[in-house]
């Protein structure tokens, strides 16, 4: 083994053989200086989210949009397929597909393909999708639904800066329609 080079204490800068602690070597001769060295604060930097932590955060913003949307109100909204009344923002209020979003990944945030469903008809009937999709093709007519049907498996790998983008254009809507909500309310 060679001769361990001698350093100069960040501190006091006297020379001094660095120590071992741990994984790291020490940069002061002394406790007392490593006590009095001048801390350095890394600055952290942001972690971008990823593709998969911006399509919840977009599901979230999306849905409460299109609860918005069918509401009459701006509070109250009913179930596509039963006609529940719903209240916004209560867990019993869902966003559902006429079709499986997991099957067909280009409805995801389809507005034609996504209305207002309570719990029971979305999670413990699975959607209704025969009823979903037959008032669904009187509310958007055949040929509109026949081009949202044909295209439904469509994959088109969606980046970062495309989930961005419709985070901001529907967050933007959302506040947008609250006022328009709340100034009718008001009239």
């Amino acid at each position: 083994m060679g001769d361990i080079k001698q350093k100069r204490c960040q501190s006091c800068k006297e020379l001094f053989t660095p120590v071992r602690r741990g994984l790291s070597v020490s940069k002061t001769c002394s406790q007392e200086c490593d006590k009095a060295a001048p801390k350095k604060d890394k600055p952290r930097k942001k972690k971008e989210k990823t593709a998969a932590q911006l399509k919840k955060d977009l599901w979230s913003v999306f849905s409460l949009h299109q609860k918005l949307v069918y509401s009459t109100d701006g509070e109250w909204c009913q179930c596509y397929t039963c006609d529940k009344p719903l209240r916004i923002g209560e867990s019993d209020t869902h966003g559902g597909h006429c079709l499986s979003k997991a099957a067909n990944p280009n409805l995801y945030f389809d507005e034609r393909a996504v209305r207002v469903q309570c719990l029971r008809c979305n999670v413990h009937y699975g959607g209704m999708h025969y009823e979903f999709n037959e008032r669904l093709k009187q509310e958007i007519g055949m040929q509109s639904w026949q081009d949202m049907y044909d295209n439904r498996k469509l994959v088109v790998k969606k980046n970062s800066e495309w989930y961005n983008d419709k985070i901001k254009y529907y967050t933007e809507k959302t506040i947008l329609i609250k006022q328009v909500k709340s100034a009718n309310i008001l009239q």
